[in-house]
């Protein structure tokens, strides 16, 4: 057979190196990737301050990108290719940044579970191996992180706030005694940025905190980032209609104060719970209720006051200490749970409106025309999509929506159900009541019961269009009183110092007023199924 000292098998499992000296070395081989076990289960250390550093860093960037959209829209409204130009060049690195940011975090795992016909070495794919003490057999796997969303303890959060509040009532009073005014400022200058960043963000974390101990859904950290990152999206053409088309629609010969109070209280509230109600609408497929629809509505709304906080705090800088921490108190108690609540009921009526069969079946059939259009549209560009050896488009059954509707309702155990509130509970013969329409081949249930029956709180309507008006009249009312108890003892001749004591009272009863609202309403949501 010839001489075969030179003759090296590799085993299976196995493969041959040669090194530079012409040595050779048998090294077995990496293991492959495998699937990822479906009853995995990988427990990381506990950091919930992470979330808070990951939600500062995301809206630096998204507030500056907001600009730079705006720059490039004025720049195609005005003609003028250098502001589109500009803002496209700002906004590239910005956009960038914000999706690695938020990028899936990959995590190679690396099992080795005992097995008698196993090894007790395992080669690693970086170089060198894994010795075990017993035979093992070793696997490898790729998965996502997807922790549950962990925040630190409220307590620490409202008690940082305060602190943060109260140093801002010192430096305050630093200011109001001459021999200390140097040391005051000196240490407002240092102290500016720290307030700025702890104030606009420690708020809406802790009302984050809060809400989701309250309402007792556990929620996916990856999941409830998208919502707070959907809010600050909603607050970019927001800004665009309040900042370019709302002044334009209000008549120039209204006075300065009119203006300002048509923005405020109509213009403001209108688009803004219009576009962070979209917001809640993107997530339709994975709202599973109302309670999951008040649970994105209520963050959808954070991440809105998150991006609004940032501009409102940073101009309240100009105006040194006490500006800035009545800025911090009135918004972080105030304006960030009014934005969270108002959102959070048109999220609740959307979450309503996700549990009708009837609109999943509407939701469905819209979402597979679409994709059968796609394909009818990429085969008569001459492309085999299908790959079935004909250019006809879709070949598979293109059913209606009637039809469609049909076919969710057989393949589903619980069929359309029909709620009639305010039912006659006299006329009753148990807690559901059924009437069959034979002639048309459906049937209509509706309960005797209140919907809302049981519950302690405020009730939540089911339709959109009543959440969204309720939504935007409470945001109009806050908004526009607020701005009113500070004009009107101005124009009644009243003394800065009366009308400030007004507006102030004023305010602490909004505040008052928001706070049990949402503590009313998270009362009620909490009752609901998940």
């Amino acid at each position: 057979m010839g001489d075969l000292s030179d003759t090296v098998i590799a085993m299976e499992g196995e493969r041959i190196l040669i090194d530079s000296l012409n040595r050779r070395f048998r090294v077995k081989s990496t293991v492959p990737l495998s699937q990822t076990p479906p009853n995995l289960s990988i427990n990381r250390k506990s950091k919930p301050w992470n979330v808070y550093f990951s939600m500062v860093a995301t809206v630096l960037p998204a507030f500056f990108l907001m600009y730079a959209s705006l720059f490039i829209i004025l720049g195609f409204v005005e003609s003028e290719p250098v502001l589109t130009l500009s803002g496209a060049m700002c906004s590239l690195p910005l956009t960038f940044l914000l999706f690695r940011l938020h990028r899936p975090r990959i995590i190679h795992v690396r099992l080795a579970s005992p097995d008698e016909n196993g090894s007790t070495v395992h080669a690693l794919p970086e170089g060198g191996s894994l010795q075990t003490p017993t035979k093992t057999n070793f696997s490898r796997f790729l998965v996502k992180e997807d922790s549950i969303l962990e925040t630190p303890p409220s307590g620490q959060l409202w008690f940082l706030f305060s602190s943060t509040v109260t140093l801002g009532l010192l430096l305050t009073s630093l200011f109001l005694f001459g021999e200390t005014v140097p040391l005051g400022n000196a240490m407002f200058l240092m102290l500016a940025i720290p307030l700025w960043l702890v104030g606009f963000s420690l708020p809406v974390l802790a009302w984050w905190g809060s809400s989701t101990s309250s309402i007792g859904m556990p929620t996916k950290r990856r999941e409830a980032e998208s919502w707070l990152i959907a809010g600050m999206a909603s607050a970019f053409p927001a800004f665009f209609f309040n900042s370019l088309v709302a002044p334009a629609m209000i008549p120039s010969s209204f006075p300065d104060w009119a203006i300002e109070l048509c923005i405020l209280a109509l213009s403001a509230p209108f688009f803004e719970e219009i576009f962070k109600a979209l917001a809640v609408a993107l997530f339709i497929p994975a709202i599973t209720g109302p309670k999951k629809g008040f649970q994105v509505g209520f963050t959808v709304g954070l991440g809105f006051a998150l991006i609004e906080n940032f501009q409102y705090i940073g101009y309240s800088l100009i105006g040194g200490p006490l500006s800035i921490t009545i800025t911090i108190l009135v918004r972080g108690i105030g304006s960030i749970p009014g934005h969270a609540v108002w959102t959070a009921i048109s999220g609740c009526a959307i979450g309503w409106m996700a549990t009708e069969s009837d609109f999943k079946s509407r939701l469905s059939w819209r979402a597979k025309k679409a994709a059968i259009g796609t394909v009818d549209l990429i085969e008569s560009m001459g492309i085999d999509l299908d790959g079935d050896g004909d250019l006809s488009g879709f070949d598979g059954e293109r059913r209606s929506l009637e039809e469609e509707a049909d076919f969710i309702e057989e393949n589903t155990s619980i069929g359309p159900t029909w709620l009639t509130e305010g039912a006659n509970p006299s006329n009753n013969q148990g807690a559901n009541q059924e009437h069959q329409f034979l002639n048309h081949g459906f049937g209509i249930s509706y309960d005797s019961e209140a919907p809302f029956s049981d519950l302690r709180g405020i009730r939540s309507p089911k339709s959109i269009k009543k959440a969204l008006a309720i939504a935007i009249l409470g945001h109009a009312l806050w908004n526009g009183s607020s701005y009113a108890s500070y004009v009107m003892p101005q124009y009644l001749g009243m003394s800065d110092s009366e009308s400030g004591l007004i507006s102030l009272i004023w305010t602490v009863i909004l505040i008052l007023s928001i706070l049990a609202a949402a503590r009313s309403l998270m009362n009620g949501v909490k009752s609901l199924e998940n």
